[in-house]
């Protein structure tokens, strides 16, 4: 049956040809992928658009290009080959009535919407237990509530992976592993060109007594495992990474990812989750391997489309053998602090942006955690006053 159904192959029904000088370029509009073709693959394209089976196609490379016969075949028979793993080929309907897509069709493909910040995603990821590898990051982001969606497509290339923006752009990676991290990013840096938001803060921010406790801090200041003990602990999880603040009340938009934890946490945090240590390991594009977490059980369920005042600003400084305290901050000092963490949008700061903080913070009781102990900074934490 494998070789009736290549008798006839014929075009995908979302793919046309593009003639450029003397090749051809072929667009999948449903990918909204282009490939180029030498002479020879146009010829064959033309002959498939041109309802011809292979016999034909094969004796016709003969007479145009000068293949020996069995040459010929191998040349045709790769080529179908290779068009039919990207998809571009159509099913074939055979005699008894039977399509045998199979043979020929490109892989399931999964689809789910994402909501972040102001933007609502279709993902659509092919093949589809890709989907499944991706989920542990993305299912806090998942919504039902649909209006426009802005189109994200993820699909396996032979050993490679590619992921389709909005934009036109492309990213790419070898490794299955190496995917949700680039996903994550691409999908942060799509949602803040989109928003017309205030500033974008490196933060983990937590739901406490109906406002927002904000954790800035640098990479490897502690701020995501502080996250994900705060969060088992019973505390709504605004974010992790990344914090928006809205451009006229700066109260704390969510960006929920799951939380990204590196091996320092998973020791820290394993007896508090059990499972963490059976989450897949991912690699991140700094080299960094992490497993993502959402915590369940006790955690606040946190609507990605979220805000809250912020009530409190702490700044996490955990150091081994250190007494747990709070330590109050002038906030000139906080202010001060927080703008290395701050990444303004829609343009940098000016003067008007920079009164619009400081009467902002002013109302806001300002903290250095120290800390060594993870039990004791989280009823630290839970003991601030409303």
């Amino acid at each position: 049956m494998q070789e009736q159904s290549d008798k006839r192959p014929g075009p995908g029904p979302d793919v046309t040809l593009h003639f450029l000088d003397d090749t051809g370029v072929l667009f999948d509009a449903g990918r909204r992928q282009l490939y180029s073709l030498n002479a020879t693959a146009t010829y064959i394209w033309c002959c498939l658009e041109d309802g011809l089976d292979r016999a034909r196609i094969e004796c016709g490379l003969e007479q145009t290009f000068g293949f020996a016969q069995g040459a010929a075949a191998s040349h045709v028979a790769a080529i179908l080959g290779q068009w039919r793993e990207l998809g571009l080929l159509r099913q074939v309907a055979h005699a008894d009535g039977i399509d045998k897509h199979a043979a020929i069709a490109t892989p399931p493909k999964a689809a789910v919407h994402l909501r972040l910040l102001d933007t609502v995603f279709r993902l659509q990821v092919q093949p589809a237990d890709l989907l499944r590898n991706l989920m542990p990051l993305l299912e806090p982001l998942v919504t039902t509530a649909v209006s426009e969606a802005v189109p994200l497509e993820i699909a396996a290339e032979g050993d490679r992976f590619s992921l389709l923006g909005p934009d036109g752009t492309v990213e790419r990676c070898r490794q299955r592993d190496t995917l949700a991290p680039l996903l994550k990013i691409c999908l942060g840096r799509f949602a803040l060109e989109r928003s017309r938001d205030f500033c974008a803060i490196h933060a983990a921010a937590l739901h406490l007594h109906d406002r927002c406790l904000l954790l800035p801090g640098a990479s490897g200041s502690g701020k995501s495992t502080l996250a994900a003990a705060l969060a088992l602990a019973g505390f709504g999880l605004f974010g992790d990474d990344t914090i928006v603040l809205a451009q006229d009340t700066l109260a704390a938009r969510a960006m929920p990812f799951a939380i990204c934890l590196k091996p320092g946490a998973w020791r820290l945090l394993r007896s508090r989750l059990p499972t963490l240590l059976r989450q897949p390991v991912h690699k991140r594009p700094d080299g960094k391997l992490v497993r993502y977490i959402a915590p369940a059980g006790a955690c606040q369920r946190i609507r990605p489309d979220a805000q809250a005042p912020v009530g409190w600003i702490v700044f996490p400084n955990r150091h081994a053998g250190s007494r747990t305290e709070l330590v109050p901050l002038a906030r000139a000092e906080a202010l001060t602090r927080l703008l290395h963490e701050c990444c303004p949008l829609g343009g940098g700061l000016d003067d008007a942006k920079v009164a619009q903080l400081v009467r902002w913070i002013g109302e806001i009781p300002c903290f250095e955690l120290r800390f060594s102990s993870l039990a004791a900074a989280v009823e630290q934490l839970r003991g601030l006053s409303p």
